[in-house]
């Protein structure tokens, strides 16, 4: 069936979607939505996966990224509904698909084997890179027993290969933060010299439950997006914040041919922060 037959086949929301996307993939754009710290089953929960639903709707996003504590509180995948599959029903009845990282309270249960395993949440390992058009993400695992050796002759070998121009690392613990934790010495020590050489433009983190984007610090942004969902911290912004909020949010990115673009969304629908990342 050609592309027309299958697009007056939709009804008119995905219709008007289908042509939205299929424009941004003409396009070279990618879009997609960053959200951690999710896996509360709660209102606040799905008041976030609904405003990240709407804005699909608007601008179809082509994934989306768990930063790691996908279930709370010890990664038991009997909470798979209430967690997962109903805060964000209508993004997957949409097809859209997700890739997750592990946190630490995901490897609390067989050290997270079972969401690795789990293919909603498109895991190839337990740190993998996802390719679309310009963009590529490199999706590790930052948990203290994590194959630290191993996972960074991959990183090395696969930023080195890699042609994209943008260049997005997603972990769960933070490197700069200015939230209950702070920045992360042993974090920063192990990967950020690597992603600066390698020409990483942004590093996507949750842990810290709240919203931040830093200044960039040596070419690289820090996003900090754990507002989805657990009970959140407060954060005082420090010279090294661009934008700090603790508030239930997520991320809208976008990869274009110069640029990079960054919205944040809070669980109203309310745009709380916006910023542009040049190529570098």
């Amino acid at each position: 069936m050609r592309r027309r037959q299958l697009l007056q086949l939709l009804p008119a929301t995905a219709l008007a979607a289908a042509m939205a996307a299929a424009s941004a993939s003409a396009s070279g754009r990618v879009r997609f939505l960053a959200v951690s710290d999710t896996g509360s089953g709660n209102s606040n929960q799905r008041a976030v996966g609904a405003q990240m639903a709407a804005v699909h709707r608007q601008r179809p996003v082509d994934l989306v990224v768990l930063g790691g504590d996908n279930i709370y509180p010890s990664g038991d995948m009997a909470l798979i509904n209430a967690t997962f599959l109903e805060p964000y029903a209508e993004l997957l009845a949409a097809k859209v698909p997700f890739h997750a990282v592990l946190g630490n309270h995901d490897i609390r249960t067989a050290n997270g084997d079972p969401q690795v395993a789990y293919p909603p949440f498109g895991m190839k390992g337990r740190y993998y890179a996802v390719r679309r058009g310009d963009l590529e993400l490199f999706m590790l695992d930052t948990n203290g027993n994590a194959d630290w050796e191993g996972q960074l002759r991959w990183l090395r070998s696969s930023l080195g290969r890699s042609t994209a121009p943008w260049k997005v690392v997603v972990g769960h613990h933070p490197i700069y933060s200015s939230g209950y934790y702070g920045n992360d010495a042993g974090l920063r020590g192990k990967i950020a010299s690597l992603m600066q050489r390698h020409g990483v433009q942004l590093y996507i983190n949750g842990h810290e439950h709240n919203y931040e984007r830093s200044r960039p610090i040596d070419g690289i942004t820090y996003l900090v997006v754990g507002g989805g969902g657990a009970a959140l911290r407060p954060i005082l912004p420090t010279d090294q914040s661009a934008r700090a909020l603790s508030v239930y949010s997520f991320a809208e990115i976008e990869a274009g041919p110069k640029e990079l673009t960054v919205a944040a969304w809070d669980s109203k629908g309310q745009l709380i922060d916006r910023a542009v990342i040049a190529r570098r």
